[in-house]
């Protein structure tokens, strides 16, 4: 999202040269070492990347951390966090975190759905009364897939300012509806603040309460703020044909807040992003934040590298997917990401307007982290399956292809016997005697059945009512096994 702002040029002395290098460098050590790292080599790589980032990139400053568990185990920061004051940037000092906030509005619209408030397939007039576009819907809204325009609605060559709190549904009731609901991916700004609206209307209490309270308090996150806070970072535009730059002045984003307002530090979005991948119960159940991270909607149909989920943004990268979201504010780019497979996350603030593709680097650098995470789970020794269920264990066949059984922490569990390493089993839960339910897994839902003999051995299962039995076979004789 992009309010208009107010720019100043300036000109400062010594940005080239030596002198210039002397205090990126010293800035850096004002990141703090941390107890569990990255190792030496990944470490080294991490820095190369940052400082060509910032070189290349013109970037007054830029700040990276790459955490785990919602921990940092490594950062870099380079420049200056504000160059008329000569800041250095650090792990807790704030920067403008753009489209990072749709993240917090979607938590607080998906706790409302988890207390039953409201749903998914909700159109907003239900809750909202004499809301513009009433027919829309909760769930379209939260993937871009409403239809409605992407910014706020404006006239050519009339006021440029952001509307005010009290003037959105005026806003909205003249923007436009691009396309029929659930047709096309289009990114909304607008959509999110009518987000923002609708949780106020339910709860009875405004967006920004409800993000202080029920999301940041609970998890700590002392340093978020939908102002700035000192020690916070200036924003910047550096000129594209010299070393000067423009000094960015942010402006409240007004009834939009909830797409693009809020502050933050690397040492909070840390926390966040360890929130998005690992959950806690005092902010949202764990099965509403699997739902979040789910991919709904493509929005990247040449590549498919990025897809949406509810409020979250996807990106993939090679085998690995991450979740999170970009941001970008006039003087600001960021990025948080983190690796559900790992627990890995990563950090990037940039007080520049322009100079990095925030996205690619923060996949690349969790890329990174991902690649040099050793697994240190130790494996134990467990109980033996229930008596009952031994004749589950082992190999079944469906449709020519191989399924292995198995009992692991408790769980009766399957994988396809070519899964590649790493690839997570499906899971089941007992509702019956010879009754599972799949609790994870692409079957998630489906019912697995157990057939015994005279003697109680299981001989056959159905499995989203397809047929395994012990030996290999085709469909005609499975069906007739």
């Amino acid at each position: 999202m992009g309010p208009i702002l107010a720019v100043v040029v300036l000109r400062i002395p010594g940005l080239g040269g030596r002198g210039s290098r002397q205090r990126r460098r010293a800035a850096a050590l004002t990141c703090p070492q941390m107890e569990e790292q990255l190792s030496d080599r990944a470490a080294r790589r991490m820095r190369r990347l940052c400082s060509s980032a910032q070189s290349a990139g013109r970037l007054p400053s830029l700040v990276v951390a790459v955490g785990r568990h919602g921990r940092i185990l490594n950062s870099v920061c380079l420049g200056s966090a504000d160059l008329s004051a000569a800041t250095p940037p650090g792990l807790d000092v704030q920067y403008r975190v753009g489209s990072i906030t749709k993240t917090f509005t979607a938590v607080a619209v998906m706790q409302i759905v988890a207390e039953g408030l409201a749903d998914l397939a909700d159109p907003i007039g239900r809750h909202w009364a004499g809301a513009p576009h009433p027919e829309l819907t909760i769930g379209a809204l939260l993937t871009h897939t409403s239809g409605l325009q992407r910014e706020r609605a404006a006239e050519a060559g009339g006021p440029t300012a952001l509307p005010a709190r009290g003037e959105l549904a005026q806003n909205l009731a003249k923007a436009r509806l691009l396309y029929p609901s659930g047709h096309w991916w289009h990114y909304s700004n607008l959509g999110f603040a009518v987000l923002g609206e609708v949780v106020a209307q339910v709860r009875g209490e405004s967006w920004e309460l409800q993000v202080t309270e029920r999301i940041l308090r609970p998890l700590g996150m002392s340093r978020t703020s939908l102002f700035a806070e000192a020690p916070s970072a200036q924003g910047y535009s550096v000129q594209p044909f010299s070393d000067a730059v423009k000094l960015e002045l942010p402006t409240d984003s007004g009834a939009i807040a909830p797409a693009g307002q809020l502050w933050s530090t690397a040492i909070d979005l840390t926390k966040w992003v360890g929130f998005l991948i690992q959950g806690d119960p005092r902010v949202l159940p764990q099965d509403q934040l699997e739902l979040m991270r789910a991919p709904r909607v493509i929005a990247d149909l040449e590549h498919w590298t990025t897809a949406f989920g509810l409020g979250v943004a996807l990106r993939r990268r090679g085998e690995r997917t991450f979740v999170g979201h970009t941001g970008g504010m006039p003087g600001f780019l960021a990025v948080a990401y983190g690796s559900p497979a790992t627990g890995n996350s990563v950090v990037v603030f940039t007080n520049s307007t322009a100079g990095l593709d925030v996205g690619d680097f923060g996949a690349q650098l969790l890329e990174l982290a991902d690649e040099d995470t050793i697994d240190s789970t130790i494996w134990e020794a467990g109980g033996a399956p229930p008596t009952e269920y031994a004749t589950v264990l082992g190999s079944w066949w469906s449709e020519w292809s191989e399924t292995i059984f198995t009992w692991r922490g408790g769980l009766l569990q399957s994988s396809p016997a070519d899964a590649p390493p790493g690839t997570p089993p499906d899971r089941y839960r007992r509702v019956g005697a010879d009754l599972f339910i799949t609790a994870t897994g692409s079957e998630r839902g489906e019912e697995l059945q157990l057939v015994r003999d005279e003697g109680g051995t299981v001989v056959k299962m159905y499995h989203a009512t397809y047929p395994l039995t012990r030996m290999a076979a085709g469909s005609a004789d499975e069906q007739g096994g």
